[in-house]
This record gives structure tokens, C-alpha cells and sequence, in this order.
């Protein structure tokens, strides 16, 4: 049982460390995550290592097939735009239900994620990864705060699922200069729909916020697929 333990704490490590390296954005379109390599730089075994790639692969932050093994994702434009759409659309309703069931805790806890998250520098990760990260922490929780009301474990944990997907692709997308938009406008606008509990206002204003994202990770991977191309 004692061996079982430490392996399970060894993956779960493993697990956490390379989920922190995806959401920083440290890893490249289709660049492979070797088990070798790993086992030799964590001095653990390939069932170890593998039990924490198949749960990132099952929360859709890596992908895995026969004989390629586990990767990053590289995605088309069309599981972008899928990704956004489902995204979208499950943040809004999770915020619609937590305006009608949110009580005014909630609301303050919404004001003050957005406060920190103002006050946190937006960095690009090339220029200061600790900065860059600190904002994406910040941002995460801002928009974990927003939901967080919505009354459904299971929409919550959808949200968070998506929002962690997503956040890689953002990660590429600055990448190619998609740090252009007023992003805290975007967030501000949100905290105010929120505040004056206008629910139609605040789902439209979430579903364009994520569009807006989907749109500069379009762009993004566009140029990478015209730089390969060429």
C-alpha cells in the first residue's frame, strides 16, 4: 500500500507540475512529451508518468494517439472556434444563474478578484514568466469568482475545465501579439453588469470576452501554420 502511495504522490506532482508548465504557455504546438525523458528527469516509472499525462489528456490540455504518444495540441481553426463556442455559452449561463442565485458575499467576492486582478501587471510570459503568471492566476480567479454562485457543482467544474483549455491557447496567442485588446475594459464592463445585476448584459458581455480570445488564437494559429508553410 506504501508503494502505491508514493506512486500516486509522485504522478500527482508530476501531474501538477507540467499542468503549471501547459497554463504558462512553455511548451510548443505538437512538441511530444516523451515518457523516457520524463521517467529519466523524475527517477519514476513510465506508469507514473503516464497516469499524469492521461489525466491531462483527459481534461483536454494534451492529446494522445497510437504511436505518437502524448502532445500538445495544435489546434485548427475549427476546434477553436468549437472550443469558444461551448466556452461561451457555458460561462454565460454559469453567470446568468449565479446573478438570479448570487447573494451579496458573492458580489463582493466578484469586486474584489476583479480589484487584484487590476492591480496584477499584464505581462507578456517571453518578457517576465513570474509576472505573466501572477496575472494568469489572477485572471482565473476572477473568472472562477464569477460563477462561483451559479449553484451547479457540474457547471462550475465545466467551466473550469474549458477556462483551463483555453487559457493555453491564449498563452499561444501572445505569443503572436495577442496581447492588443482592452482586456481590462472587458472586465470591468463584466464587474459592472454584475453589480447591477443585469444578467442579459453580463452573459453577452462574457460571450463576446471569450469570442475576442478565440479570435486572436485564430490569428495565432494561422501564422504559425503560414510560418510552417513557408
Amino acid at each position: 500500500m506504501a508503494v502505491t502511495e508514493e506512486a500516486s504522490s509522485r504522478s500527482e506532482a508530476i501531474y501538477l507540475d507540467l499542468r503549471q508548465k501547459l497554463l504558462r504557455g512553455e511548451f510548443t504546438p505538437n512538441y511530444r512529451l516523451k515518457l523516457s525523458e520524463l521517467c529519466a528527469q523524475r527517477g519514476v516509472s513510465v506508469s507514473v508518468v503516464r497516469e499524469a499525462l492521461t489525466r491531462l489528456a483527459e481534461q483536454g490540455l494534451i492529446q494522445s494517439q497510437p504511436n505518437k504518444g502524448f502532445y500538445i495540441p495544435n489546434y485548427t481553426v475549427e476546434e477553436i472556434n468549437d472550443l469558444a463556442f461551448l466556452r461561451s455559452h457555458i460561462e454565460a449561463l454559469a453567470i446568468r444563474l449565479a446573478i438570479q442565485r448570487g447573494d451579496a458575499p458573492w458580489e463582493a467576492s466578484v469586486v474584489a478578484a476583479h480589484h487584484e486582478l487590476r492591480l496584477t501587471p499584464r505581462v507578456r510570459s517571453s518578457v517576465d514568466p513570474v509576472g505573466s503568471q501572477q496575472w494568469s492566476r489572477a485572471h482565473a480567479v476572477f473568472h472562477a469568482a464569477c460563477v462561483a454562485a451559479c449553484g451547479s457543482p457540474r457547471l462550475v467544474a465545466a467551466q473550469h475545465r474549458l477556462y483551463d483549455e483555453a487559457e493555453v491557447l491564449r498563452q499561444m496567442s501572445e505569443m503572436s501579439g495577442g496581447m492588443s485588446r482592452d482586456v481590462e475594459g472587458e472586465h470591468a464592463a463584466m464587474v459592472e453588469a454584475i453589480t447591477s445585476r443585469d444578467a442579459d448584459h453580463a452573459a453577452e458581455l462574457i460571450r463576446r470576452h471569450v469570442e475576442i480570445t478565440a479570435g486572436l488564437s485564430v490569428k495565432a494559429a494561422l501564422a504559425r501554420t503560414q510560418s510552417e508553410d513557408s
